[in-house]
């Protein structure tokens, strides 16, 4: 065939209509390709961004400072009482106690500058027989959503206040998204929570029982839903009544460790006149049901306020003890394995024959190196409570430093929490019992 005849059919094709469609299709196939190519490549880009500057973000937090400083409108809304201070991965801190007779939240930044602040007055203030009472928050901890979740406990358990404590959770921005009290007609006190790695809620603490001889057992651990719906209630101890739980952590395998107290009998009185405690360890199943337990200590008191995991299958734990009546109570850290077995410590002499001084650690955590634990607590210098940090080596025991947090002023502090440049935070009180922030470097200076 002669190339003009080709050249003109071939002409003949290209512009005909049909296909002009095929064409058209062809080149849109071309395009709709490009684009989703060009538009996933932009949103890889813009992920990449984020990512970049939620790490940058990160990466920015740890400003090296120190620092004593008032919270935030105490001369406006009165004084508050911070029992605990939690690290937030946005470079900030919250921090939990009461205010004005309700539970408190605070939102704070590494220089101690105030984001936002909550009262929960929702919460009535209990009244009664004998006056005014509190409810007020005593631990918290993060949640997946960004938000917290939040225990508190109450001063009272008369039945004229009837009034018991709470499990709480608000957002991010510390707004209420549901209140639960406690499932009783008589007073739950909450002392610790945590979020499971299951994402729902742990809960300790005790309860009032009705006598000091009982077989109601006054210890608690309950498990909540993310909404705040009870899944199960558990109770722990003997037959006095001043069992009681201060603090738990999960397990690897899904159970639970709660530490506290366990009043038993001894040769001087029982339990229903007086009684004396021993350190409680107590290791459970995700369900709460005890696999193993023991109780350390001698004829007096003993007891354990927090706990922390050092990572190698052990614990340390921060509490007291008084081994003799006579004798003061002293600081003391443990190191126990994962059955509450007692693999070394630390206690503090007994430096005065004296029954009335009341040293103590309340609460631990274990700095960046993980060979330190530092706990918080106070010790009578012989002019007031003083507030004291103590460091030790997790795993030997052996004290390390000691800081006192004395002048001026008087008080005793709560709620220590690893800070963002590898140092300390804490609540603390001065000058007249105003409630503040303490803020020292990795070796407790200020």
């Amino acid at each position: 065939m002669e190339p003009i005849v080709v050249r003109a059919i071939l002409r003949q094709i290209f512009h005909s209509s049909w296909f002009y469609i095929i064409r058209r299709d062809f080149f849109m196939k071309i395009f709709n390709v490009k684009f989703c190519l060009a538009l996933a490549i932009a949103l890889i880009v813009l992920q990449c961004e984020d990512n970049d500057s939620e790490q940058n973000a990160s990466s920015n937090c740890g400003i090296e400072t120190t620092y004593i400083k008032d919270v935030d409108n105490i001369d406006s809304l009165g004084n508050a009482s911070g029992s605990t201070i939690l690290m937030v991965d946005d470079c900030s801190y919250v921090g939990v106690g009461h205010r004005a007779g309700v539970p408190w939240i605070t939102k704070f930044n590494e220089l101690g500058e105030q984001v936002w602040d909550k009262k929960f007055d929702e919460i009535p203030i209990p009244q009664g027989n004998y006056g005014t009472g509190l409810i007020y928050a005593t631990g918290v901890d993060k949640t997946n959503d960004g938000g917290f979740v939040i225990v508190c406990a109450t001063t009272m358990n008369h039945p004229s206040y009837n009034a018991s404590g709470r499990i709480m959770k608000v957002d991010s921005s510390g707004t209420t998204e549901w209140i639960r009290e406690f499932p009783t007609n008589r007073p739950y006190h909450g002392r610790d929570v945590i979020q499971t790695s299951e994402g729902d809620y742990i809960v300790v603490g005790s309860w009032y029982t009705t006598s000091a001889v009982t077989n109601e057992k006054s210890a608690f651990m309950a498990r909540y839903d993310v909404d705040g719906n009870l899944i199960w209630i558990e109770r722990y101890g003997g037959e006095c009544d001043e069992d009681e739980f201060q603090a738990v952590i999960q397990k690897p395998d899904g159970g639970f460790i709660a530490v506290g107290k366990f009043e038993h009998e001894s040769s001087d009185y029982n339990c229903d006149f007086y009684g004396y405690t021993d350190l409680w360890f107590v290791s459970t199943d995700s369900e709460g049901q005890v696999l193993e337990e023991t109780k350390t200590g001698e004829s007096y008191w003993e007891s354990a306020y927090d706990i922390i995991d050092l990572g190698d299958g052990t614990y340390g734990l921060a509490g007291r003890r008084r081994h003799q009546r006579q004798k003061p109570s002293n600081a003391w850290y443990i190191r126990m394995d994962q059955s509450g077995n007692v693999l070394s410590e630390w206690h503090e002499p007994d430096y005065v024959n004296s029954s009335g001084k009341n040293d103590a650690l309340y609460d631990l955590i274990l700095l960046p190196d993980g060979e330190t634990a530092v706990a918080l607590g106070y010790k009578d210098d012989g002019n007031g409570d003083s507030q004291y940090l103590w460091a030790f080596n997790a795993r030997t025991s052996e004290e390390i430093w000691n800081a006192s947090y004395n002048e001026p002023g008087r008080g005793f502090a709560l709620g220590i929490s690893n800070a963002h440049d590898g140092g300390m935070i804490f609540f603390g009180k001065k000058e007249t019992g105003r409630l503040k922030i303490f803020k020292t470097d990795e070796n407790g200076m200020v």
